[in-house]
């Protein structure tokens, strides 16, 4: 295939169409949302880390102690974007890799496509990864005025080359559609810049969404020396580098809560900070106390560091500890822009914002993990009230990853085989083993007491609910490979056009 696309960068602030006149009451919106967060990088759980911004923050507002995500990238994302759990939009399976021809199926409606219908501009910086193979699955085609950032599921922080289970590396940075000319600068500074960008350029009579999705801590350890140097009495060169890459973190929502400020904007924000999903061990991240790794069914993938800060907040300065679900983000924001509507009926998301701000008992009484019925590696999980049932197998990355790595109880410095996913392990990974674990995750949060031959008769009520919710499944998006994408036919660049 010959190769042909536009390179260039927008330097104006698009703004694709003028929302309708916004309520005078609706707040700005901005939701910092990182990849691969464990519950022990940051400095409230862990003193080491030096986070001097998020830890004033965390002070200022709310710290959750039970805000629950998905296991992986890509489910995680969809359930936020939806309001719906990924088994109802077909996103259960593992994630959206480089040649699936697959996205968020289009017949749902994304958080800032709704956004927009009430006067949001909406804008998004960092990463995507719910689809890119045509142009529909695009950020810009799915309710976001602008996107600058990466379509996948991650990339080298200078070279911004992926090249994930796919037969030949690919450049993935993008302005909206255009290739961002390639650079040795520093991926998140560069995203730091852009949000900034947005913020000053902000048009104030309408109130704003910015979905900062940080490419950090994630898969890569490379960072700038400056932020490294903040831990030079680490003698382990992976966690030096890790915190250092925590720092400059904290060192960039900074930057975006200043800019805010400058522009007077301050007082009329909620700012929300989340994981997508738990660390990788294998680049010195650490989800300690709980059990696992990114990719499994465990606490320690799925139990994620958040806080919430705004001047709407009621009681603040204390640590939440009532249950909630990253998809409950979708309906609380659509609750805060003024969206809300009986007409959500069909979402498993529920509005937490009198849990967010006054500390009311939460509305949520269970939590779905995930549900999987891929008959190779089938996995489901499920928490109600104090105990938790895993069905079949908890780690949904198989055969990509040696599964025998990623039961156990995680610290910093672990084999690299048990972070991204590589075709040179399949071979080797042995196969699935179906379990039955049940937890009480009250008094034993970190999973290492299974009482489920003592207590058959709760097994017995979550199985049942967790078919309840199984009536609702549908099956997995196309994960099929398809090497009509690979980067190699567009000039080097992950690019839409072939599926």
């Amino acid at each position: 295939m010959y190769c042909l696309y536009f390179v260039f960068v927008v330097l104006a602030l698009p703004y694709i169409s003028k929302p309708c006149i916004a309520k005078a009451e609706q707040p700005h919106i901005v939701l910092i949302f990182v990849d691969d967060l464990g519950w022990n990088d940051v400095e409230w759980h862990n003193p080491d880390i030096k986070m001097p911004v998020l830890s004033k923050l965390a002070a200022d507002g709310v710290i959750f102690n039970q805000s629950y995500t998905h296991p992986t990238c890509t489910p995680s994302r969809a359930a936020m974007m939806t309001g719906m759990y990924p088994f109802r939009t077909g996103n259960q399976h593992q994630m959206i890799f480089n040649l699936h021809p697959s996205g968020v199926p289009l017949e749902f409606k994304l958080l800032p496509e709704k956004l927009k219908e009430v006067g949001y501009f909406t804008h998004m910086v960092g990463k995507w990864h719910l689809g890119f193979c045509k142009e529909e699955y695009l950020p810009t085609s799915r309710g976001f005025d602008s996107h600058y950032g990466l379509w996948t599921l991650g990339v080298g922080h200078y070279d911004k080359m992926n090249g994930v289970l796919s037969p030949s590396e690919g450049y993935d940075f993008r302005d909206n559609i255009g290739v961002v000319p390639k650079s040795d600068e520093y991926l998140t500074l560069m995203l730091a810049e852009r949000a900034e960008h947005i913020i000053n350029g902000h048009y104030n009579k309408h109130p704003l969404f910015l979905q900062f999705t940080m490419d950090i801590p994630a898969k890569h350890l490379e960072i700038p020396d400056t932020f490294e140097a903040l831990y030079c009495d680490i003698e382990d060169e992976r966690t030096r580098k890790f915190y250092g890459k925590l720092s400059l973190m904290d060192h960039v929502i900074g930057r975006v809560v200043d800019a805010l400020k400058a522009r007077e904007m301050w007082d009329d924000t909620v700012l929300m900070f989340i994981g997508d999903n738990g660390a990788l061990a294998s680049q010195a991240g650490s989800n300690y106390p709980f059990r696992g790794i990114a990719g499994t069914l465990f606490e320690g993938a799925t139990r994620v560091p958040s806080l919430i800060h705004g001047s709407m907040l009621r009681e603040t300065g204390y640590v939440n500890n009532e249950l909630w679900n990253l998809v409950d983000l979708h309906r609380t924001i659509l609750a805060l822009a003024g969206a809300e509507s009986g007409s959500m009926c069909e979402l498993d998301g529920m509005n937490m914002w009198d849990t967010f701000s006054k500390g009311k008992k939460s509305p949520r009484e269970e939590h779905v993990y995930n549900i999987d019925d891929d008959p190779i590696s089938p996995g489901a999980a499920i928490r109600i009230g104090d105990y938790k049932l895993i069905t079949g197998h908890p780690d949904l990355l198989y055969p990509y990853r040696d599964i025998s790595l990623t039961d156990g109880w995680y610290n910093y410095g672990d084999p690299p085989a048990s972070g991204l996913p590589s075709t040179d392990q399949e071979a080797n990974a042995p196969p699935p083993l179906n379990v039955e674990y049940l937890f009480n995750v009250v008094v034993d949060p970190s999973e290492k007491n299974n009482i489920a031959d003592q207590h058959p008769d709760i097994v017995q009520n979550l199985r049942d609910r967790l078919d309840e919710h199984r009536k609702l499944l549908i099956p997995p998006v196309n994960q099929t490979t398809e090497l009509a994408g690979d980067a190699a036919n567009y000039c080097g660049v992950w690019s839409p056009g072939w599926c």
